[in-house]
């Protein structure tokens, strides 16, 4: 996946059970104030009229603290209503001992209550991925 380079919406359907459906990025891409706006608009009616979603997977660069656009993103997703659970991407690009505590850093700064689970995750190594997994199982069987 191409994940937050996307500039359409991609549906990935995962053993025709689910759709992970990608929408355009936000991060650290080479757009224009005017582009994230568009796209800051355009995720906003996705979340809230789609009537299909079961599950937000929120992706942020566990490298950072969460940008502007991440809080205005994650605020987004909160008053969606919709479940969630955070995905601090790119933890093998940190040492494996920083990343429980980078990873409870970034929630406490995102979601200080705790209530929405948040996960290391490594796409590129495909490590840390049995947690989520089993979590996106438990939602999909609800």
């Amino acid at each position: 996946m191409n994940l937050g380079k996307t500039r359409q919406i991609n549906f990935y359907n995962i053993d025709n059970t689910f759709y992970f459906v990608d929408l355009p990025g936000y991060g650290y891409s080479k757009m224009s104030k005017k582009e994230q706006e568009q796209v800051g608009k355009f995720i906003e009616q996705y979340l809230f009229h789609r009537k299909e979603i079961v599950l937000i997977v929120f992706l942020i660069d566990i490298r950072h603290s969460p940008t502007n656009n991440d809080k205005l993103m994650y605020n987004y997703i909160i008053s969606s209503g919709l479940p969630c659970l955070i995905l601090a991407n790119k933890a093998d690009k940190i040492a494996i001992t920083k990343v429980d505590d980078t990873v409870k850093s970034l929630q406490k700064e995102l979601n200080p209550i705790g209530d929405i689970p948040t996960f290391p995750f490594s796409s590129e190594r495909k490590i840390y991925t049995e947690n989520v997994w089993n979590y996106i199982e438990d939602i999909l069987k609800q």
